[in-house]
C-alpha cells in the first residue's frame, strides 16, 4: 500500500469514527502528499477534496469547507463534465454557502445542480426531488417568494410519485411542513394550516411524525384563533408523548403550558387552573419547590385565582412564590400582583405595608426599586387618584420613621422566617 491510500484509509476511518479534527489533519497531509507527487489531476484526489471538505463541514469551518467542495468540483468537472458527483459537490457548497450567509450565489449553484440531475437522473429520482427542495430553500432566503413555493410545490409532486412505488411518506410531509412554513413566515396562515393539515392526515401510522405534524398544526390554529381545534391537538400530542415518556418529559410539560394559556384565552379557567396544578406537581417532582420554575406556576395559578375572585388562594400562592424569588430573582411582579389584590379588595394599608416592605429590600439604585416606584404609582392612581399623592408621601416617610417602620419590618421578617 503508498503512502496516499494509507493516509486515504485512515483519514476515513477517523471520519467515520466521527473524530473529524483529526481526520482533517491527515485529510491535509493527504493533499500534500497529491502536491508532491503530482497527482493533482486525477478523480482520486478530487475525492480527498471532497472528504476533507465533509470533515471541515463536521467541524463548523464552514469558509474551509466551501474552498475545498469549490476546489472538488472543479476537479470533478474537468474529469467526467456535468455528472452526478460533480452535482452533488455542487450541491454541498450551495448548502455551506447559504449558511454562511451567501444567499445569491447558493441560489444559483443550486439551480445548476438542478439541472444536471434533471438531465443525468430524470424527474422521477429521489435525488431530483431533493435538489428541488434544497433549490426552493435557497429561493426563499434569497427572496425569490414566488419561485420557493413553486420549486417546492415541483418537489413535492416528485416525492408523491416516489411514496407511490416505495410507501414512505416523510418526505412528503416534509415538503407540506416546509411549504406551511414558507407560508406562515409570509403572514399567511390559513394556508399555512391547509398544508400542515395535509401532512398531519398522512402522519397516523408514526408517532414520532404525528407528534410533530400536531404540534405544529396546533400552533398555527392558535394563529388563526382556532383555540378549540389547536387544544383537540395538544391534547393527542401529549397522549403521543405519554407513549414513549413520562410526565416529566420536558415535551409534555411544554405542552401542558401552551395547552393552561389556551384554556384562559377559550374563558375555561378551571380547567387552565388544573393544568397548572398538574404543571407545579410536576417541577416539584423534578426541581424542588426553591425552582424559578416552581414559583413560575404559583404566579399561574395566583392570577387564575385572582380572575375567579378567589383572593385568598391567590394571595397565598403569590406569598409563597415571592419567598422563592426573594433570593433568586425579581420580586417586582409578584409584589405588585399583590398590592393590587389588597388594593381590588379594598385593604389599603396591607397594600402601603407591602409597598414598604418591597421598597425595603430594594437597592434604591436598581431596577427593581425603579420599576416598584412607578408601576406602583399607576396602581394607586388606579385605585384612588385622590389619594394617590398622599399615599405615596406616606411610603417615603415611613421608609425614614422607625416608629412606623417598625412592626412592618417585625411583620415580614416573621413572614420570611416562617
Amino acid at each position: 500500500m503508498n503512502k496516499i491510500q494509507y493516509l486515504r484509509n485512515k483519514a476515513l476511518e477517523q471520519y467515520n469514527n466521527n473524530d473529524y479534527e483529526t481526520a482533517a489533519k491527515t485529510g491535509e497531509i493527504l493533499l500534500r502528499e497529491h502536491w508532491h507527487n503530482r497527482f493533482m489531476w486525477t478523480l482520486g484526489y478530487a475525492n480527498d477534496l471532497y472528504n476533507l471538505a465533509c470533515a471541515y463541514d463536521e467541524m463548523g469551518n464552514l469558509g474551509r469547507a466551501a474552498e475545498l467542495y469549490s476546489d472538488s468540483a472543479r476537479q470533478v468537472s474537468a474529469i467526467e463534465g456535468e455528472s452526478r458527483a460533480f452535482a452533488k459537490r455542487l450541491t454541498n457548497l450551495a448548502i455551506v454557502l447559504g449558511q454562511l450567509g451567501v444567499a445569491e450565489p447558493a441560489f444559483f449553484i443550486h439551480s445548476q445542480a438542478v439541472n444536471i440531475y434533471k438531465s443525468r437522473v430524470g424527474r422521477r429520482s429521489p435525488v431530483y426531488a431533493n435538489s428541488l427542495y434544497n433549490l426552493a430553500n435557497a429561493a426563499a432566503d434569497s427572496g425569490r417568494r414566488k419561485e420557493a413555493i413553486r420549486y417546492h410545490l415541483d418537489a413535492l409532486r416528485v416525492r408523491e410519485k416516489i411514496s407511490e412505488r416505495t410507501g414512505e411518506f416523510s418526505e412528503i410531509i416534509n415538503s407540506l411542513h416546509s411549504i406551511a412554513f414558507l407560508y406562515e413566515s409570509y403572514g399567511e396562515y390559513e394556508k399555512a394550516a391547509s398544508y400542515a393539515e395535509a401532512a398531519m392526515e398522512i402522519s397516523d401510522d408514526d408517532d414520532d411524525l404525528l407528534i410533530g405534524a400536531c404540534h405544529y398544526l396546533a400552533s398555527l390554529y392558535e394563529r388563526v384563533e382556532k383555540y378549540e381545534q389547536a387544544l383537540l391537538l395538544y391534547d393527542r400530542v401529549q397522549e403521543f408523548i405519554l407513549r414513549q415518556a413520562n410526565r416529566e418529559h420536558s415535551a409534555y410539560l411544554n405542552i401542558a403550558y401552551r395547552r393552561a394559556n389556551l384554556l384562559v384565552q377559550v374563558n375555561r379557567p378551571r380547567e387552565a387552573l388544573e393544568c397548572h396544578e398538574e404543571i407545579r406537581a410536576l417541577f416539584q417532582n423534578i426541581s424542588g419547590k426553591k425552582h424559578i420554575f416552581y414559583a413560575n406556576c404559583l404566579r399561574n395559578m395566583a392570577l387564575l385565582h385572582n380572575g375567579l375572585g378567589e383572593d385568598d388562594e391567590a394571595e397565598s400562592l403569590i406569598l409563597e412564590s415571592m419567598k422563592i424569588r426573594r433570593e433568586i430573582d425579581d420580586i417586582t411582579a409578584d409584589i405588585i400582583f399583590l398590592i393590587r389584590l389588597y388594593l381590588r379588595a379594598g385593604e389599603r394599608e396591607k397594600a402601603l405595608e407591602a409597598l414598604i416592605y418591597a421598597l425595603m429590600r430594594s437597592d434604591a439604585g436598581n431596577n427593581e426599586f425603579s420599576g416598584l416606584v412607578s408601576a406602583l404609582s399607576e396602581a394607586f392612581v388606579n385605585a384612588e387618584p385622590d389619594e394617590d399623592a398622599n399615599e405615596l408621601m406616606n411610603v417615603m416617610e415611613a421608609l425614614n420613621d422607625k416608629e412606623k417602620l417598625a412592626p412592618i419590618i417585625s411583620k415580614w421578617t416573621d413572614w420570611e422566617t416562617s
